[in-house]
């Protein structure tokens, strides 16, 4: 079996054109480096919906959620309207690391029938702290859960590691709540997450291994509560970001420098993030344009989506996966297969017009689920998806007072300015999606990637 080895960093959250900006201003010139021995930075496209759930496990197992089953961090259950947190457990497609070691724990998908039989010998690899890969499951080597992890002990395989990891001090994830209430103690936890990161990555490094996938998440917190101070040098915050990102600099410049010196040039090396980042102006509270315009009815009592009463015709959850209430799927549901179109139409129709209270457009674009989606697990996926424009961040919310709300966040998500970082040798025909980087990667161990 020949030899073939790559290293994969993912940074949650981090935008192209904040990166790009920041290597031209010097303040990552580990990156800078990388970048002129032959490296290319990349806008990418990251998932529909864009949040980190849906699109980790996207570039996890290669496939769009209707095969993999994941579209948001809620799921609602249609037999009684009850919130349910997917994790790893409803995942149901294979990731790439499944694949490679020949072990796709019962899982089928479309990728996993292309590549499963070009393997004739089982592949190793240690993937650390990528979201929604808890509860931790068997596979060929090391698996740490990334966010949303409850608990350690469920959160490490092999179990035996986990003993290991407390000794160091390791964290799955800071405490966001901190960052309402104490901010300096907040980016103070972001530090020091990111040093123990860096020891868990190293330990790891030294074993036995063909791919290894260390994630940062520290990135995603840090945008959400100081992304204003990102480009502005008169924000209180500014130096404490810019030293962040001078820290994660030197983490890749590290990871980078090691992986070169065990592999030399022969390895793969790939970085990206999961979405983009951009500045929040607004909350976008879609459920109360839904009840505005006749398409929701809410009862008083109840909690959350329980509260949906007779004659609601559509609903969303987060974040904007709008769903018709349909009658062969939920107890109230009304909505007869024949009345699907016109109540689309009516509902592009709302949420093409929504501005806000300066007359700015809210809604980037739409895309009916037949639009963006392909799989067995077509039923559980929105009829209609809006992304926002930049600034205007769509929120589920149940029984809200007004369509427009501020928040205490300074960024938010955005799909169109994830970044990737490849060899220059790697092209795509367009602008690269993160659901191609699964079967990119397989194809290296294939010996297919020239």
């Amino acid at each position: 079996m020949e030899e073939r080895k790559a290293l994969v960093i993912g940074i949650d959250g981090v935008p192209f054109t904040l990166v790009k900006e920041y290597v031209e201003k010097g303040y990552m010139p580990n990156l800078k480096s990388i970048l002129d021995q032959g490296f290319r930075l990349w806008q990418m496209d990251a998932s529909l919906p864009d949040i980190s759930s849906v699109s980790w496990t996207t570039f996890l197992t290669g496939v769009n959620p209707a095969e993999h089953g994941i579209y948001g961090f809620i799921h609602l259950d249609p037999r009684d309207y009850s919130l349910r947190f997917p994790n790893s457990g409803n995942v149901l497609a294979p990731t790439f690391f499944q694949i490679l070691g020949l072990d796709p724990g019962g899982k089928d998908s479309s990728l996993a029938r292309k590549y499963l039989p070009r393997f004739k010998e089982p592949r190793s690899s240690i993937v650390i702290n990528v979201p929604h890969t808890y509860p931790a499951y068997p596979m060929k080597g090391v698996l740490i859960s990334g966010f949303v992890a409850l608990d350690m002990a469920r959160a490490v395989y092999p179990p035996v590691l986990v003993s290991t990891l407390k000794r160091m001090n390791y964290v799955i994830d800071v405490d966001p709540s901190k960052g309402h209430r104490d901010r300096d103690g907040f980016l103070e936890d972001l530090f020091q997450a990111l040093d123990t990161r860096k020891e868990a990555f190293d330990l790891f490094f030294q074993g036995k291994w063909d791919l290894f996938v260390a994630c940062i998440t520290e990135t995603d917190r840090l945008h959400h509560f100081f992304f204003d101070a990102a480009l502005d040098q008169d924000h209180a915050y500014h130096n404490d970001f810019v030293d962040f990102y001078r820290k994660l600099d030197s983490l890749i410049g590290h990871l980078y420098d090691v992986f070169r010196s065990r592999w030399g040039d022969e390895g793969l090396f790939m970085i990206l993030s999961d979405h983009g980042f951009t500045r929040l102006k607004r909350e976008v509270n879609v459920n109360r344009a839904l009840e505005e315009a006749g398409l929701l009815k809410l009862r008083k009592d109840g909690e959350r989506y329980q509260r949906m009463a007779p004659g609601t015709k559509a609903f969303a959850l987060d974040p904007c996966r709008i769903h018709l209430h349909m009658k062969d799927r939920y107890p109230l549901g009304e909505v007869e297969e024949g009345d699907g179109e016109s109540i689309l139409r009516d509902l592009e129709s709302i949420m093409g017009d929504l501005k806000d209270e300066e007359g700015n457009p809210v809604i980037r674009s739409m895309y009916r689920r037949d639009e963006i989606y392909q799989g067995p697990f077509m039923d559980d996926a929105p009829h209609l998806l809006c992304l926002p424009v930049d600034g205007y961040d769509l929120k589920g919310r149940v029984g809200t007072d007004s369509i427009f709300a501020s928040s205490v966040f300074a960024g938010m998500h955005n799909q169109h300015d994830a970044m990737l970082l490849l060899p220059g040798n790697k092209d795509f025909s367009g602008k690269p999606h993160i659901g191609q980087l699964a079967g990119l990667l397989l194809d290296y161990f294939c010996g297919e990637d020239h």
